[in-house]
């Protein structure tokens, strides 16, 4: 692609971004038609679906875009304790949405998620757990029950920041006994399995 069309494909692509957005503050998603976007975006059907399949589409690259920068899981846990690594922690991301909350609302939103970080290598969690023997079935369902978790405390914690830091912290310490009792369980079975 010459670099004239990339800009041009960015600029639609934002354009098409921003309308799904303001469409999202007015309804929901599975309510919003092809038609509908384009005219808002201010872009053809045809230019509409050089770069995206349907709504839903423009919704997960919302999502990547918006949830880019999202901490490792492990890093995650450790916020809580003043440690401040580069990016938000999850819990942030979805309480302090701002001109995204609509994207954070939609019911969509933490599938969206869970797939976004599907694709990147910021499992450490997933990687501590199969390293220590567990399957990928077993530690992807541990990283999604963490992830569902504080989405949902997050978005149903009318907490103020204060408040919301000692939940948080307690939540944290929650997960890190969980994850500390997984590991030992393992360890454990491994040390049976030596002395037999």
């Amino acid at each position: 692609m010459a670099k004239g069309e990339a800009k041009y494909a960015t600029r639609t692509e934002g354009a098409v971004k921003e309308a799904l957005l303001a469409l999202l503050a007015k309804k929901q998603l599975a309510d919003i038609t092809v038609s509908e976007l384009s005219r808002e975006a201010h872009v053809s059907r045809s230019t509409f679906y050089e770069h995206f399949g349907n709504p839903a589409d423009v919704y997960d690259a919302i999502v990547r875009d918006y949830a880019s920068d999202t901490l490792p899981l492990m890093s995650q846990i450790t916020c809580s304790d003043g440690f401040k690594p580069k990016g938000r922690p999850f819990c942030s991301l979805v309480r302090e949405a701002g001109a995204y909350d609509p994207v954070v609302r939609e019911g969509r939103f933490l599938d969206a998620f869970l797939e976004k970080r599907e694709d990147t290598d910021q499992h450490d969690l997933f990687a501590l757990l199969t390293n220590a023997g567990y399957t990928n079935a077993q530690a992807e369902a541990i990283c999604s029950f963490q992830m569902s978790g504080c989405f949902a405390a997050a978005r149903s914690s009318a907490a103020n920041d204060e408040e919301w830091a000692q939940i948080r912290t307690v939540i944290d310490r929650f997960i890190l006994g969980g994850i500390a009792a997984c590991l030992a369980v393992k360890e454990e079975r491994l040390q049976s399995r030596r002395e037999a």
